[in-house]
Parts: structure tokens; sequence; C-alpha cells
């Protein structure tokens, strides 16, 4: 009798052998594709070498290099606005890898090293002086005088596992490392920086100068004028490294940023935020030693700054050998010494409690504690992990699910084969699921059970939602399930994108009711994306934006709720993950608005909660983008959220009922005695507190933009009139209750609303565009 193996079983075999030398990564077989690429032949996975990359450090790699970015009809800068269907990895195996001029990024990819033994970008010392503004890498370069793409508008690409030298540019050149204008879905992880140490060297590491972010994580930075120069709407920034620079990080300009795990070593200045559009900072759980002028400079408190500008929050912090820990331009604020001092909690702004306002200027209150619960044991700090990236692992321990039979063609049903391979390696410890990318088609829920650790790639590993068991509005039903109701074990998972296809108006896209005690779980770089894109059949010719009628069309109604983290679910960190509904056409040549409905963005009803929320977005969904019901021991820093952009037309009490078994607002009812309101009252609230406690967040950007897609409504002289609420607290809390630091709101009259009481008004808290609460706190 002749036996054929199963494509599945075949994979698995291959556990067996293992005699890869070099990174997974780069020995796997590369067979991920792009369903809707213009050619059948497109190729996803490019090795730098293959492309002629030398990698001697003598040879002029950048041909090369742009060469592997380049290839195959990518969106290029100047000639395209965007697009999902050429994403690529382009793959750097160790080596040094000189450089003349830019390596010039394209959208939607991933620029990833080696990090067994990181691949070093090297600037010559004949680099291009034409290039110097453009960086070693430019993530969005000039095209005529402006930025190539709208930096609001760069998404999904990363930037991982690289040493971006300019040691050997002229000290005097205005050198620069990595310039990266993105926004949401894009990620800086595990790079280092070095650049001249020379006095008065002109260099910098990284330039993020416009978008609306996004996250950076595990970098290092040696040397320079400036380490990294940040301006963007919001960022969490997360465990980054500076040494022997002169200001380590300089704000120009933010709304919100929340620094996470800084360690600033002998420079002249830690932070700069001197200059008065910088709204609002964060720095938690941070170091700061041998920092000889000013540990940070602000301009709270300052005689010529809107005295709402640089609100201020330093928790957790050591300053030692730091004369001065935080100056303006008229004085000492807070003096330091050559011993260690620790800022326990330290803030300067506008603070609310659920009694109305108590201004604070120049004060340290009394810490703020937090859930032990939420902290590591060992440093103190609230608990925080890096994506992994399997060093250890060999290429043999990797299963691909196009090897184990699953397609990934946007038209076969892999629901059977996903379901199959997760089943089978979360068995397995050593065994690591690698989703190759492409379009997944599913028809039924993909069970992922504890213990599995599945990877995406080029971030364009798509499961795809569709069918009729999708369709009920009353009925959700998870596309992707995380554990059963009441299973205890962990999983990992990270690099992939959960969607709906067509009608799906019961599609709960990601359930998560794990229950991890001692070790959390991990999910990173895991988004949701509801339309806008190839294959969704959720796109313009589908779904225009209708600005002239409140007809809506059930074709456009895409999902019912995007992340559930339930009731039995307990120990999860979440980071750098975007819950967005889209509100254009990404495939578009112009980029054109679109109406997408989708019921619910984050709900989390964890009893037993150990939740951490880090750097996340959750836009445009109909009720609410957050929303936190009878759960506690939640941390979240930084969230941002947007309302959909066609609100109030229609309204956010349609068309999804009210399901109370979700807690759903009622806006019908709500909204009834509230006729007065001089802005809309039917609009999808940011941020939903019901009946929790020891809730904690830090940074918070709840954005109104819009009303029937006009911005009228959010202009400076507008009056914040594009909705009446944003941000919903109901119901008793104990314990330290729920606390908000640095929460700001765009286009919205009132900022803070409990138990149906508005507290905090925009118009008593204006910072430029935003306005501004460097706390808010509930334990009533």
């Amino acid at each position: 009798m002749h036996w054929q193996l199963s494509p599945l079983a075949a994979a698995l075999l291959a556990l067996a052998a293992d005699s890869a030398s070099a990174y997974w990564m780069e020995d796997i077989k590369h067979q991920g594709i792009s369903a809707y690429a213009p050619s059948p032949d497109y190729t996803v996975f490019r090795n730098v070498r293959d492309f002629g990359a030398k990698g001697d450090g003598v040879t002029d790699d950048t041909a090369a290099i742009n060469l592997a970015i380049s290839s195959g009809g990518r969106c290029a800068p100047g000639d395209c606005l965007g697009s999902t269907v050429t994403p690529a990895v382009v793959y750097f195996p160790p080596g040094t890898y000189s450089i003349s001029s830019s390596i010039i990024d394209y959208f939607y990819t991933q620029i990833i090293g080696d990090p067994t033994d990181l691949p070093v970008i090297k600037g010559a010392s004949n680099f291009s002086t034409d290039s110097l503004a453009g960086g070693l890498i430019d993530a969005n370069p000039l095209v005529d005088g402006k930025l190539a793409w709208k930096a609001v508008n760069v998404f999904f690409r990363q930037i991982r596992n690289l040493v971006l030298d300019m040691s050997e540019i002229p000290a005097e050149a205005s050198a620069l490392g990595l310039h990266w204008p993105s926004s949401q879905a894009t990620s800086v992880n595990n790079i280092v920086f070095r650049m001249s140490e020379a006095d008065g060297n002109q260099h910098t590491g990284l330039r993020v100068d416009s978008g609306s972010g996004g996250y950076v994580g595990d970098l290092v930075f040696y040397g320079g004028m400036v380490g990294a120069e940040f301006n963007n709407q919001q960022y969490t920034a997360r465990n980054l490294s500076f040494s022997n620079t002169q200001t380590a990080i300089k704000q120009m300009w933010n709304w919100s940023w929340t620094f996470k795990s800084l360690s600033i070593y002998n420079s002249t200045v830690g932070i700069e935020m001197t200059s008065g559009s910088t709204g609002s900072m964060t720095v938690l759980d941070s170091k700061f030693t041998k920092v000889t002028g000013a540990g940070i400079k602000c301009t709270y408190g300052s005689s010529e700054k809107n005295p709402h500008a640089g609100s201020l929050l330093i928790e957790n912090t050591v300053f030692k050998d730091v004369p001065n820990i935080l100056v303006n331009s008229d004085k000492t604020i807070m003096a330091g010494s050559d011993e260690s001092t620790v800022v326990d909690g330290y803030m300067n702004g506008n603070t609310y409690n659920p009694s109305g306002p108590e201004v604070l200027l120049e004060v340290d209150p009394s810490h703020q504690e937090a859930p032990l619960t939420l902290k590591d044991s060992v440093t103190g700090k609230y608990y925080e992990r890096s994506k992994p990236y399997y060093e250890t692992f060999s290429a043999s321990q990797f299963v691909s699910a196009r090897s184990s039979g699953a397609k990934g063609d946007g038209k076969t049903d892999d629901t059977d084969a996903l379901n199959e391979l997760f089943a089978s390696c979360a068995a397995k410890p050593d065994t690591i699921v690698f989703v190759d990318a492409g379009t997944y088609l599913v028809t039924d829920t993909i069970f992922i059970p504890p213990g599995a650790k599945i990877v995406g790639e080029a971030l364009a590993s798509i499961i795809m939602a569709s069918g009729p068991k999708f369709q009920d509005i009353n009925e959700p039903y998870p596309v992707v399930q995380v554990g059963k109701p009441g299973q205890r074990g962990r999983i990992e998972w990270s690099d992939m994108v959960i969607s709906t296809r067509g009608a799906c108006a019961g599609a709960k896209l990601i359930e998560y009711n794990l229950y991890s005690p001692g070790i959390p779980s991990g999910v990173w770089d895991v988004h949701v994306r509801v339309g806008g894109f190839a294959g969704t059949n959720l796109m313009l010719e589908d779904c225009p934006a209708t600005t002239d009628s409140d007809v809506i069309n059930e074709n456009c109604i895409a999902s019912h709720t995007s992340l559930h983290i339930t009731e039995s679910a307990s120990g999860l960190y979440h980071e750098n993950c975007w819950i967005w509904v889209s509100d254009h056409d990404l495939e578009d040549p112009s980029y054109s608005q679109i109406t997408i409905y989708a019921g619910r963005g984050v709900f989390i009803e964890s009893k037993d909660g150990r939740i951490w929320i880090s750097g996340s977005g959750s836009e445009h969904h109909v009720l609410y983008q957050y929303q936190l019901a009878n759960t506690k021991d939640i941390y979240m820093g930084l969230i941002q959220s947007e309302t959909p952009y066609f609100q109030p037309n229609p309204p956010a009490s349609r068309p999804f009922p009210v399901l109370p078994s979700m807690s759903d607002p009622d806006f019908k009812t709500y909204c009834e005695s509230r006729q007065d309101d001089p802005a809309p009252c039917e609009m999808a609230w940011g941020l939903r507190v019901l009946s929790s406690k020891d809730v904690v967040v830090y940074g918070a950007g709840l954005y109104s933009f819009f009303n029937n897609y006009s911005t009228s409504c959010s202009a400076e002289d507008a009056q914040a009139s594009c909705q009446a609420r944003i941000f919903d607290i109901e119901g008793g809390s104990t314990g330290i209750g729920l606390v908000v630091y640095n929460l700001n709101t765009v286009g919205t009259k009132n900022m803070v609303t409990r138990n149906g009481v508005d507290i905090a008004k925009y118009s008593d808290n204006m910072n430029g565009f935003t306005q501004t609460l460097v706390m808010f706190k509930d334990n009533a």
C-alpha cells in the first residue's frame, strides 16, 4: 500500500533535521505571497545579498540595497500615495554595509536584520551631502520640498535589528541615522545608533518630524548632538538608552508622549521640551545619570509660555549625579545632587477629581500607588516585555502555514488548514508557526490554543473572515479565538493582521479568553484592519463616503467588535497593536474617504485583570474605541482614539443595536435629555470605564476631528464643537480607582464625564490645538 504524507505531516517531519547555521529568517523556505499583487511572480522576501550587496565594509552597497527595496513595481515615494498589495521584507544578514547616500524606504516595507549578529549600515566618509538630511535610511524622503507621503497616512512598516553607524561621517556634518515620519502600526526596534562623540558634533540619531504614531523601543544611542528628535502627535517610546549625547531627547512639538524605561548617561541635557508647542509628556520608570546641564528642560511655569503647555509627569525615576533635575527658562524647579534622587511622583499641569479642577503649578504630589500585580517584583517597574525574535531557534523549528496546506491566496477556504496547524504546533513547546505572507480566507473561527507561538511575515499575513457565520449583528462570532473560556496557559503572537470581507456585522475579530498566571502572554504588532484594502470588498467602489444621506449600506457593516478581552482572560501583555476601521481606501490613488461601520473597538472585562496595553490605537468604531467594564488591574499607556469621520451622519445609535451583555452604551436614552448640547451628543466614546478599579492610564489622546467628513468643527477657532463628550466614567470604584495621566482631547466640549456629570471643560484646559489634563483621578 502506498502512503502519502499530508502537507502538515511533511512539514512537521522537517523538525527532525537541524542543520541551519544562520538566523532562522534567512534559512526558512520563502514562499510568502501577496494575493493581490499586480504580478503573480511578486516576491515578498528579499535578501540584500541576492541583489548584489556584499556587506564587506568596503564595497558601496547603496545601489544594491535600494534595488532590493524597490524591485517588483512597489509603492515608491513620489509615485504612489500608498498601497497594501506590494509588501516586502528586506533582510540583512550579518556584515557591514557601506553606503554613500540614503537608503530609500518604500511603503509597506519591513527592514529586518539578524538579531544574533546585528548588521551594520555604515555611512561612508564621502557620504553625499545631498543625502545628509534624509539620513542613512530615509523612510519618507522629500519630493519637491514636501514629504513623499503624508506622514499621518504612513502605516504598516517596521525597522529592526540593525546598527546605524555615522561615525565615519565628518563630525561637523549634519548627519542623520534614520528619518522616520510615520504613524500607527509602525515600529523601530532593536537599533543601535553610533554617532560622532567629538565636541560640538552635529549628528542626530533618529528624527520623527511629523505623523501620528506609533511605537519605538529597545534603541541604543551613542554620541551625537541629539540622540532622538521627536515631533509627532503621540508616541510610546520604551527602553531607550543614551550615552555621551549632548542632548539625549529633543521634543519640538507633540500632543502627548509616553517615555518608559529611559536610561540617559553622561549627557548635557536629558530631555529638552522648551518649545511652547510641546503639549504633554510622561517619563516613567527611568534613570538619568551624570546629566550635567539639566535632566529635563521644560517650559512649564516660565513667564513667556502658554501656562498649559508642557504638562509633565515624572514617576518612579532616578536622577543620579544630576545637579538640576527640572528647569525652565526662569529658574530651577527641582534641584538634584551628586547622590541618587528618586522622584516617586512629580507633575505640573491641570488636575481634576470627581468634584472638579485642582489646578497645580509646579507641585510634587504624593506618589500615586499602583496595583502591585502590574509591576515587576524585582525592578519595581511596570511590567514590560519586548517582542520575541526567537534568536535561539533554528529554521527547522518553524512550521510554515503554506507548507501545511493553507494557500493564503484570498480564494481558498483556509479554516481547516490553519486550525489543524495551530493545534498541532501548540502541543510542541519548541515549535513555532510561521504564517507566511498571504491572505487567508476563513469561514469559521480560528482557534489559538494555549502553548501556541505564532509569527507572521511582512505585516502581510492576513486572516480574513467571510461568510454567514459572521453576519448576525445580534450574535457576535469570533474570527480568531485565543483560548476557550476557563483555559490556562500562555501564547506568543506577533506580526499579523485580522480583517473581514464584505458584510460581517457579527464578526468579533479577536476574542481573547486565556488565563495566564505568572508570566503573561504576549501579543505584539497584531493589527485589526477593517475595510479599505484589496480583497475586503469594502473599498471606494463598495463603500464611498456618504455626506448627503444617512442611509446605511448594510454591505458596509463590516464587523461587530474588534478586540474583546473577556471575563475569564488574565495575564496579557499587548503592545503596538492598532485597532483600525479604515476611513479611506488604502489602494485608491487619491486616498479617497469611505464609510465603514464597525461596532466596538477594544472591550476589556477581565475579572482578574493583569492586562498591559502598551502603545495602542483604536479608531473609528461606532459605539466606542476603548471600554473597560467590571475589571481591575489594568495598565494602559499610551492609548489613542479617533471618532468615526461620518458621525453624526448617521449617529452612534445606528446601525448597531444595544446589547446589554456587552455593556453597550445606549445613546438614544442617554442623549434624549441632552438635546440642548452645543455639540453632537450621539458620538462614539473615546474611552469608557464602567465600575472598574485599579486602572492606570499613562497618556491618552482622545480625538474628534470630523463631523460628516468636515474638519471645521475641530479648527482652533471652532470651540471644540465636534462632539459633546468623549470620556465616560460610570459606577463607583475602590482602591486607587482610576487615574489618567496626560489626557489630551481634540474637538470635544467636555473632556471628562462622570455618572452623567460633565467635569472638565475644554475651555479651561486649552493647550494649543489640544486640551490637556496632567491628571484625572477618581477613587470615589
